[in-house]
């Protein structure tokens, strides 16, 4: 067998292998003992942390199977996950060779007849946790927050704007 690599995973991606096991049937011959390898190699990480070129779900990723023609598909944890172009199961052998891997690593996948195809990941073009970790939102610590007198003088100094120009509502007791 080859020397186990680094697998990268979020906690959902762990949560969603881990059900795989509970499952009555395995997807295919052997993907337990997959899945149970890959949970046991596995370093979960915050969705923020993930390295830009690690397959995750939802992980649009470009590879090649044993020196084939590259080929580029969605990583997708079922068939009711809404995504265009091309997919690929994670339930599959090529899905669970490829969940938590990196561009430039060459796994093997098991096959249900018991035969191995060795995959290359040349990139990952596109990862929704990179998405989201890319927004420009502002992290503030406890420190950096105003005195609340501050806040409260700050609102109660604000005159109250009225819908459409009037103060129409006759309140609770109109009903």
């Amino acid at each position: 067998m080859t020397t186990e690599l680094p697998v990268v995973l979020t906690a959902r991606g762990f949560a969603l292998l881990e059900s795989l096991l509970q499952q009555h049937e395995a997807p295919f011959a052997g993907a337990a003992e997959i899945v149970r390898r890959k949970l046991d190699a596995a370093i979960v990480v915050f969705p923020t942390d993930v390295p830009a070129n690690v397959v995750t779900l939802r992980s649009r990723v470009r590879f090649c199977v044993d020196g084939a023609t590259a080929d580029e598909c969605t990583l997708i944890g079922g068939p009711d996950d809404a995504v265009y172009g091309p997919t690929l199961l994670l339930t599959s052998p090529r899905g669970l060779a490829l969940i938590g891997a990196a561009a430039g690593q060459t796994v093997p996948a098991q096959l249900p007849d018991g035969s191995e195809e060795m995959i290359r990941i040349e990139a990952v073009p596109y990862q929704p946790e990179q998405r989201r970790s890319r927004l420009d939102l502002q992290v503030i610590s406890g420190r950096d927050l105003p005195e609340p007198a501050k806040i409260l003088s700050s609102a109660r100094s604000r005159q109250p704007v009225a819908p459409f120009g009037g103060d129409d509502d006759p309140g609770p007791s109109a009903a």
